[in-house]
C-alpha cells in the first residue's frame, strides 16, 4: 500500500507534466489520466476548450481525454488505496461514488483522513 501510496503522491506533485504542454502535444488522454489519478472531477467541455485555447491548439480530442481520464480514475478510486490517500490529507472529491465500491473507497478514505487529522493535530 505504501508503493501505491508514494507512486500517487509523485503523480500528483510533479502535477505530472504542465496540462498545457500536454496539449501542445496531442496528449490529450495524458491530461485525463492525470486529472483521475489525482482524484480530480472530469473537466467539462468548457474547461477543455479554454485548455486549448491557453495552448494554442484548435481541436479537443474528448474522446482521448475521457479514455484517460477513465484509466486514471480506475486507478485513484482502488479501495486499497483509499486509506492511504486520506491518511496523506488529499481531499476527496466525490470521484468514486458512482463506482461499485465507491462506499466502501469513501469509508476508507475518511477513516485515513480522520487518522491524518489526529497525527496533524498531535504536534
Amino acid at each position: 500500500m505504501l508503493a501505491s501510496l508514494v507512486m500517487l503522491l509523485m503523480v500528483g506533485c510533479a502535477a505530472v507534466q504542465n496540462a498545457e504542454s500536454l496539449v501542445k502535444e496531442g496528449k490529450w488522454q495524458a491530461v485525463g489520466e492525470q486529472d483521475g489519478v489525482r482524484g480530480l472531477p472530469s473537466r467539462s467541455m468548457t474547461d477543455l476548450e479554454e485548455l486549448a485555447q491557453r495552448a494554442g491548439v484548435d481541436n479537443v480530442d474528448v474522446n482521448e481525454y475521457e479514455a484517460g481520464y477513465n484509466e486514471g480514475i480506475d486507478r485513484y478510486c482502488d479501495v486499497g488505496n483509499a486509506y492511504d490517500i486520506g491518511l496523506s490529507g488529499m481531499q476527496y472529491l466525490g470521484v468514486c461514488s458512482y463506482l461499485p465500491d465507491g462506499l466502501r473507497f469513501q469509508m476508507e478514505w475518511q477513516r485515513g483522513f480522520e487518522d491524518f487529522q489526529s497525527a496533524d493535530q498531535t504536534f
